[in-house]
């Protein structure tokens, strides 16, 4: 029963994310993202008791996700330029195919400072990740570091230019992405 609670968790987080994503946050309202899940706007408040639990949930739980895999990715082994290039292709990844809603949610303006400051943090914990693995890379040069910030700051725009209709999958262009950025650190 708790597995299909969670699952049903993450659902909404995710259809909020889509919702969050379209129309900003300060236009996304409950109803809509029940009336997307075939829900009551009133079954919502069962589960996260105001938007701003929502949507601090969808963060939290999709960070949290993400935060893990690119862990994995970073304690794998090998060259630190190897462990980095496979970062940037798990990001683009998460961007792309995996969290194409989320992107936008930490991009976005937010009028509650408590709630702001939040996916800052989470925005910071996400990016400690890559710094990790660019320090060991840059050594003593801190160039590295501000390569892999506008690396990040470019794979957050990669769904808005992205056509999946186009000539390569998200695999593949992941993979060319982070060949690039790579090489231009």
């Amino acid at each position: 029963m708790a597995r299909k609670r969670a699952e049903r968790q993450r659902l909404m987080e995710r259809v909020a994310a889509e919702v969050f994503a379209e129309r900003g946050y300060e236009r996304a309202s409950l109803e809509e993202i029940a009336a997307r899940l075939d829900m009551r706007g009133a079954s919502l408040y069962h589960y996260y008791p105001s938007k701003e639990d929502l949507f601090l949930a969808a963060v939290q739980n999709a960070t949290a996700e993400v935060v893990a895999r690119l862990r994995e990715v970073a304690s794998s082994g090998g060259p630190a330029v190897d462990r980095l290039r496979r970062l940037f292709v798990s990001q683009a990844l998460v961007e792309l195919r995996d969290y194409p809603s989320f992107a936008p949610l930490f991009l976005m303006h937010l009028p509650d400072p408590v709630l702001d400051a939040r996916v800052r943090e989470l925005s910071r914990e996400h990016a400690a990740v890559f710094r990790e693995v660019a320090a060991e890379v840059a050594g003593d040069r801190g160039d590295a570091l501000i390569g892999t910030y506008l690396a990040l700051g470019s794979l957050a725009y990669l769904r808005r230019w992205y056509d999946p209709a186009g000539a390569l999958s998200p695999e593949e262009l992941a993979e060319h992405v982070a060949a690039s950025l790579v090489n231009l650190l």
